[in-house]
């Protein structure tokens, strides 16, 4: 799986569909999802006009092909506005309500049932319903902003359900003492399937098959962006693959001022991703629309690279030990101390803050039974960290030995 993401603008749609194209035609079973409610990724494909008009593609609720693709290239436009039932506010204040019966906290209860994003999280479920059967998925995300939130859901709401939900063996007491209602017991059930949903949605994005692609242009700004996104995809656990910077002006065709400005700007992307695969797609007269322009485009943009792998190199083993302390790591390239906070909570996660992104690891048995000695910024030969160092209680090893 293949997680293509940019600020809005930059062009991610477009170079999705032609990397999609380009796995497709090198034999992989590819299919090629837009969670971005722009849905202009059939408009990309050139598949307007080919059936009615382009409302009934974005409509359909299944996989359909890409119309002359060189090889197996399916297309899903998730509209997840359109599948939410017209009286989610009914149910939402019933979740409420029943929530509230079973001992939940009113305010959590409100929260819960509120399902902040509850089209986001619809996106993610409908991505993961669809990945059987293929050998790749090129997913076109929404705006940078967007998909942080989007990827950092399935954690916050398997927290929020397990904080919120009396799991600790509540629910069977009040059942069986106060007659709680069967709707009340499966509202429960029904949010604790979704919380262990997008756990293992998380575990499909972040697994040993995933990575995220970065698109960005040779602009100051859009650069800025990308490196802060880099840096807060790292910490969430995400493989980034390698950079397309995308609509690159060179050539003496253009204006001089722009074409500096621009080289200036490649500099910058060389330096800020110097461990990353930087690809360069010069800016076109013409659109690149429809499947030969497509892979045209990917052709100039991999020059014989793995479409679904630029080859950067992933994050070793975050546990570690030099035979006194033991270590945990947390990859954070780019990161300023100042911008990060980290603690051990009593259950034993790792809370990494960044910014306004947070990252909660359970923490291995090894380091349960060790006390926290500090965190430092360091620079690894797996890149810069987030380094937890940990000293062993020997009482508490010598409790589990014993075990």
């Amino acid at each position: 799986m293949l997680l293509v993401v940019g600020k809005g603008g930059v062009g991610k749609t477009t170079l999705a569909a032609a990397t999609a194209l380009a796995a497709g035609r090198d034999g992989a079973r590819t299919l090629v999802v837009s969670t971005d409610p722009a849905h202009s990724l059939t408009d990309v494909l050139g598949m307007t006009g080919t059936r009615g008009s382009a409302g009934e593609w974005r409509a359909a609720a299944a996989p359909v092909p890409v119309p002359g693709a060189d090889g197996d290239v399916d297309v899903l436009q998730i509209d997840t506005r359109a599948r939410l039932d017209e009286s989610w506010e009914t149910v939402r204040a019933m979740l409420a309500a029943l929530l509230g019966g079973v001992g939940v906290d009113p305010l959590v209860a409100a929260e819960i049932a509120a399902v902040p994003g509850v089209d986001d999280v619809l996106a993610l479920l409908e991505v993961a319903e669809h990945v059987q059967g293929y050998d790749a998925v090129v997913v076109d995300c929404a705006p940078t902003a967007e998909t942080l939130r989007l990827l950092a859901l399935p954690e916050a709401f398997e927290r929020l359900v397990a904080r919120g939900l009396p799991v600790d063996g509540r629910i069977a007491r009040l059942v069986a003492g106060q007659g709680i209602s069967t709707a009340a017991v499966d509202a429960l059930d029904a949010l604790d399937t979704v919380a262990r949903r997008l756990v293992r949605v998380r575990d499909l994005l972040t697994g040993p098959e995933s990575s995220v692609r970065l698109v960005t242009t040779p602009e100051k700004v859009v650069l800025a962006e990308t490196h802060r996104s880099r840096t807060t995809l790292a910490m969430l656990g995400h493989h980034v693959d390698g950079v397309v910077v995308n609509r690159a002006v060179v050539g003496e065709e253009w204006p001089p001022g722009l074409v500096a400005r621009h080289r200036e700007g490649l500099v910058s992307a060389r330096d800020r991703f110097a461990d990353l695969p930087v690809r360069v797609v010069a800016h076109t007269d013409h659109e690149p629309v429809g499947v030969t322009a497509l892979l045209g485009l990917a052709d100039g943009m991999l020059s014989g690279a793995d479409p679904l792998d630029l080859g950067a190199a992933r994050a070793g083993t975050a546990v570690s030990t030099d035979g006194e302390q033991w270590f945990f790591d947390v990859t954070v390239p780019g990161a300023q101390a100042h911008d990060l906070d980290v603690s051990v909570t009593d259950d034993g996660d790792l809370v990494v803050d960044l910014g306004p992104h947070r990252r909660v690891v359970a923490l291995p048995p090894v380091l349960r039974r060790c006390d926290v000695a500090g965190a430092t910024l360091d620079l690894t030969e797996h890149g810069q960290v987030v380094r937890v160092r940990f000293d062993p209680d020997l009482d508490r090893w010598s409790t589990a030995v014993a075990r």
